[in-house]
């Protein structure tokens, strides 16, 4: 098992907040309550990276689902979630 599939919520929001940053270009990672919209994404950036976490957690997310979540932290809800399911 990969240590991204074994990570609980926060190991989860973590990475997802890893994968904002490189999406971004930022020079670190955002914090994880930090709203994907808020810190420069958008619709392309979102697609890159959902498309990073459905591979890394091997789950589907979805750009409507990172919109809706809005953050790392909700959107390792709905991946924990998937994964228990």
């Amino acid at each position: 098992m990969s240590t991204a599939l074994g990570a609980n919520r926060r190991e989860i929001a973590q990475q997802i907040a890893g994968i904002f940053r490189e999406v971004l270009g930022a020079d670190r990672d955002p914090d994880t309550g930090s709203e994907f919209l808020a810190i420069g994404g958008d619709s392309l950036t979102a697609a890159r990276a959902v498309s990073l976490i459905s591979a890394r957690f091997e789950v589907r997310v979805t750009v409507r689902d990172l919109f809706r979540a809005k953050s790392a932290d909700a959107l390792a809800a709905v991946v924990h979630h998937r994964r228990a399911g």
